[in-house]
């Protein structure tokens, strides 16, 4: 007995999420931003009309890619978020230190450098770049911040705007340096930077101590 007209295949969540990750690498290669939807089948080894039976059009496949980005991040946002807290310098060192290494291993730097050039201006595939790969580190950076916020070692604050004031610039300074090519116009020493702002964040955010409890 056949399956029901418009029925799927029962490995079609599989085979989409190999194609995904099959696309995924494509677009992560020097250039591939803009790699066509028949660049995209040829990368996973099948015709553009399966592309579009599992995707629909273009956009359909890379929002998959990035899906699958956050899929594979997942662990080390769970880390950010949940795993043993060091005092705030240090816990907040850390993060920074991880963010910057992700960026020079090279994975982090080409996922947001795919993200922004597909998703400047494009109606679908912003808010697929925001929702898979920016929100869920700020998500993750809000989850420890408010832990120390719990623990009275940062003062109560809007989280999302404590997350953003604490990676939104380092991700910028990344940004300058690699994708875009800063480093070779204007060599920044992302490290010395990082301490920098980590100083500056922690006079902004870090708990008061009352004046009783300094004597």
């Amino acid at each position: 007995m056949g399956r029901p007209a418009g029925s799927r295949n029962p490995d079609f969540e599989a085979t989409r999420e190999q194609l995904a990750r099959a696309a995924l690498a494509r677009l992560m290669e020097p250039g591939g931003a803009g790699a066509s939807l028949r660049e995209l089948a040829a990368a996973a080894g099948v015709s553009v009309a399966t592309m579009r039976h599992y995707f629909g059009a273009r956009e359909g496949v890379v929002a998959a890619a990035l899906a699958r980005a956050h899929g594979d991040g997942l662990r080390y946002l769970v880390e950010v978020a949940t795993g043993p807290l060091e005092p705030l310098p240090r816990s907040l060192g850390w993060l920074l230190a991880q963010v910057i290494e992700g960026f020079r291993r090279g994975p982090l730097s080409r996922l947001h450098a795919l993200g922004l050039a597909a998703g400047l201006g494009d109606a679908a595939l912003g808010p697929a770049y925001v929702n898979e790969l920016l929100e869920p580190t700020l998500k993750a950076a809000e989850a420890r911040l408010a832990r120390h916020v719990a623990a009275g070692e940062l003062a109560p604050c809007d989280l999302r705007h404590a997350a953003l004031a604490l990676l939104g610039p380092l991700l910028l300074a990344l940004l300058h340096q690699g994708p875009l090519g800063g480093r070779v116009c204007r060599p920044l020493d992302l490290d010395a930077f990082a301490a920098t702002h980590l100083d500056a964040f922690l006079r902004a955010f870090s708990a008061k101590v009352p004046p009783a409890a300094q004597t």
